[in-house]
C-alpha cells in the first residue's frame, strides 16, 4: 500500500501557503488549476509556485476521486482543529461541488448501462439541493430513495436517507436496503453514490419478482459481486449468496443450513 498521510499532508500544506499563492485568491487558482488541461506551464521560473499549487489542486482531486476514504482517514486524524477547519472550508468551496457533480454523472450513466438488470422498473437519478434522489416506478407504483450529501463531501459522507413511504414493500426489507446502502457510501471504494442506487433499483425490481433476501446477509444483491441468492438448501430450500454460505461454512466450521441445520 502507498503512504498516502505524508502526501496529503503536504498537498494541504501547499495549498494553504502564502508563499505560494501570493495575493492571489486561492479559490480561484485552484480553479483554474482544476479547468486546465496542464499541470506544468511553459513560463519562467517565477511561475514555478503557481504550478506547485495547481500540481497540489489536482492531486487532491485525483485523490478524492481514487481514494475518498483515505483523504476522510487522513483529514478525521488531524491533530488541531484550526487544521481540520482549514481543509474543510478548502473543501466546500473548491472541491465539493466538481465530485458532486461527478458522482451524479457516474449515477446516471450506471443506471443507463445496467438498465437491463430491472426491465420492468423506470430508474431515474435527479438532483437537488444537497441530495441525488433515486425515482423508481413500476406501474402505477412510484417510490423515491436519496442520498444525502454534505456541504464538505467527500470529507463528510453522503448518507443514505430512509423513504417516509414504500408502498408495497415490507419495512424490514427496505431497513436492509438502507443498511447495505450505508455500507457501501462508508466503504473504500470510489463513486459510491452510482452502486447504492444501482442496488436499490435492482433490489427494487427483483423484490416483485419474488426473490427473497439471502438469510445470512438479509440482502437481494450481495455487496461485493452483485449477485442474487441461487444456492438452495436441499431441505429448507432457502436461497443462499454463494459467497454468503461460503463465509458460514468457513466460519462455523459445518456444512449444514444456517436455517434448517441439516446437511447442505
Amino acid at each position: 500500500d502507498i503512504p498516502v498521510q505524508p502526501l496529503l499532508r503536504l498537498i494541504c500544506h501547499a495549498l494553504n501557503c502564502q508563499r505560494l499563492i501570493g495575493d492571489a485568491d486561492p479559490a480561484e487558482l485552484i480553479s483554474k488549476a482544476l479547468a486546465c488541461n496542464s499541470v506544468v506551464t511553459t513560463q519562467p521560473a517565477d511561475a514555478i509556485s503557481i504550478d506547485i499549487f495547481s500540481a497540489a489542486a489536482r492531486v487532491l482531486l485525483l485523490a478524492f476521486r481514487s481514494i475518498p476514504a483515505a483523504v476522510r482517514s487522513f483529514w478525521e486524524k488531524l491533530p488541531r482543529r484550526r487544521d481540520r477547519d482549514l481543509v474543510e472550508r478548502l473543501v466546500i468551496q473548491s472541491f465539493a461541488p466538481l465530485l458532486v457533480q461527478a458522482e451524479a454523472t457516474s449515477a446516471q450513466a450506471l443506471l443507463a448501462a445496467q438498465e437491463d438488470k430491472f426491465p420492468d422498473v423506470e430508474a431515474a437519478m435527479v438532483r437537488r439541493p444537497k441530495q441525488l434522489v433515486l425515482q423508481l416506478s413500476r406501474e402505477d407504483l412510484k417510490a423515491e430513495l436519496c442520498v444525502q450529501l454534505p456541504d464538505a463531501f467527500p470529507l463528510r459522507m453522503a448518507i443514505a436517507e430512509p423513504p417516509e413511504k414504500m408502498p408495497g414493500i415490507p419495512r424490514p426489507r427496505v431497513r436492509n436496503w438502507m443498511l447495505q446502502a450505508r455500507q457501501v457510501l462508508a466503504g473504500p471504494k470510489p463513486m459510491g453514490v452510482g452502486r447504492v442506487m444501482l442496488m436499490w433499483a435492482r433490489s427494487f425490481a427483483l423484490f416483485f419478482e419474488g426473490v427473497e433476501d439471502c438469510p445470512i446477509c438479509y440482502n437481494v444483491v450481495h455487496l461485493s459481486t452483485q449477485t442474487i441468492p441461487r444456492k438452495a438448501c436441499p431441505t429448507c430450500k432457502h436461497k443462499f449468496h454463494s459467497e454468503c454460505l461460503y463465509h458460514w461454512f468457513k466460519s462455523s466450521a459445518k456444512t449444514t443450513c444456517p436455517l434448517c441445520n441439516q446437511p447442505f
